[in-house]
């Protein structure tokens, strides 16, 4: 074969800390720890906006999501049309000759130009414990697992395949923490829970440190004031029930796995496996994931086995991010990389298994809103010792060691001690802005004065939650026109 097979498997809202290769001694996933012992993990790759849509229209596209102009989920935000000129890499592996087919969640804003992708369908389960509720995400992952898997069995084509399963787990987390939002009590009470993270508690005095759309996160996010009145018992069922739905994801995935093992061209095949972007598990009592750009959401699994992969159970140290994944496999394709891709190819690092390959000095992500109601403007750099990140509201900054503070308790950007590392990421920050042309600088932040009164802290947190209050105003003023 001169082309490889390509099997693209990701997961929804994976953290690459919930992983045994990144140091996790709860979790239970068998299946994802295969690919990676079986080829190289990339230890420090980043999602370039830790929001589901923006994300994968990056991804999918080789650009950053300010040049492909998705920018939110929807909503109450328009998201511009993605560009019809710009190739994808579905598209280019179509051209290329390449059977290509998706199969699960799509949330790609156009972005999967090129995939034949499949409608997406649901099969109900029935969840391990009636509290561990199931919804679509679940059962959407059944379907794509037996549309994948029928795939798998059935391709006889003289033409390579580049095939995508992907899951949404364990985006689950989001429906389990509805059902038991602030007050309502656990349904069930589970033995063997998770440990709480070290980085629970932030300080108030610390919270007041941080850029305005931290500090009133739960103003902006649902699910992030739905966690306010939790009790650290509950946070560890929150941790049980994510790790939950990660096993979930994983026995899906086993079934992709075992079913390439069958086929005759598996040695012919490249596995890559990411995440789009992370979940919070709590650290700092944080939810799921919005505005912040905390290792927790940002820093993703990124993992590559197969044909083509040269060493075996190793790492890829430095720094890589996610819109790195389109040249990627494009050079193990031999395809030809478009001049106006924005990332980087592993695979001279991948393929030779030399550590010692330059990645880049430098990552950067992302954010801007996730439904319109506010609109929060944000920037991070990540360099191999310290995460920078600048708002557009308040023009406040956050500046980690994370060598010396992996849990980013202390935000250094008012220290004067640092004042020559924050120049300098204040610089690649700039630097970054004008070679991707970014308009990052003529943003307009959107915030109305009732979500940013005296911010407390999370735990406690009481008060106005923009999408429901803008919902109940919307449907106020509907029913007023109908009188």
């Amino acid at each position: 074969m001169s082309q490889p097979n390509i099997l693209i498997i990701i997961c929804d809202q994976l953290s690459a800390q919930a992983l045994p290769a990144w140091g996790n001694t709860y979790a239970n996933t068998p299946n994802i720890n295969s690919i990676i012992d079986s080829g190289v993990r990339c230890e420090s790759a980043y999602s370039n906006c830790p929001l589901c849509l923006p994300s994968r229209a990056s991804f999918w596209s080789g650009r950053y999501p300010h040049q492909t102009g998705i920018l939110s989920n929807g909503r109450e935000h328009t998201n511009a049309e993605f560009p019809e000129n710009a190739p994808t890499l579905g598209s280019l592996f179509k051209e290329a000759g390449y059977t290509t087919v998706h199969f699960g969640k799509q949330h790609d804003g156009g972005s999967l130009r090129g995939f034949d992708c499949a409608p997406t369908e649901e099969i109900l389960s029935t969840p391990a414990h009636p509290s561990l509720v199931q919804n679509y995400d679940t059962w959407q992952d059944n379907y794509t697992s037996q549309r994948a898997v029928d795939f798998l069995n059935s391709y006889k084509q003289d033409a390579p395949y580049c095939m995508v399963a992907d899951f949404n787990n364990p985006h689950n987390i989001c429906g389990w923490i509805g059902n038991n939002a602030n007050a309502t009590p656990l349904e069930a009470e589970f033995d063997n829970l998770p440990p709480l993270p070290e980085n629970l508690y932030l300080s108030d005095e610390e919270l007041r440190s941080r850029p305005l759309p931290i500090q009133h996160l739960p103003n902006a996010h649902v699910r992030q004031a739905q966690i306010a009145g939790w009790d650290e018992k509950k946070i560890q069922h929150y941790l049980h029930a994510y790790h939950h739905y990660l096993n979930l994801a994983d026995q899906e995935i086993g079934k992709l796995l075992q079913t390439l093992k069958s086929r005759a061209d598996a040695e012919e095949t490249l596995v890559a496996f990411f995440s789009d972007h992370g979940d919070s598990m709590t650290g700092r009592w944080m939810a799921t994931k919005h505005t912040s750009f905390y290792e927790e959401t940002t820093h993703v699994p990124l993992a590559f086995s197969g044909f083509g992969v040269a060493r075996q159970g190793q790492t890829l140290n430095g720094l890589c991010s996610l819109i790195d994944l389109l040249p990627t496999l494009c050079d193990f394709a031999g395809i030809q990389v478009p001049s106006e891709t924005q990332g980087k190819s592993l695979y001279p690092a991948l393929s030779q298994g030399n550590n010692n390959i330059d990645l880049n000095d430098a990552v950067f992500s992302q954010w801007y809103t996730e439904w319109g109601y506010t609109i929060e403007p944000g920037r991070m750099v990540r360099t191999e010792q310290f995460k920078y990140t600048h708002y557009l509201e308040d023009g406040q900054e956050e500046l980690y060691d994370l060598q010396t503070d992996p849990g980013e308790m202390h935000n250094l950007a008012n220290s004067d001690d640092m004042l020559e590392d924050l120049q300098r990421h204040r610089d690649l920050l700039e630097q970054h802005l004008r070679t991707s042309h970014d308009p990052y600088r003529s943003l307009k932040p959107k915030a109305a004065p009732i979500f940013r009164q005296t911010a407390t802290s999370y735990q406690h947190f009481s008060g106005p939650v923009a999408p429901e209050f803008y919902t109940i105003k919307n449907n106020i003023s509907e029913n007023e026109e109908k009188q």
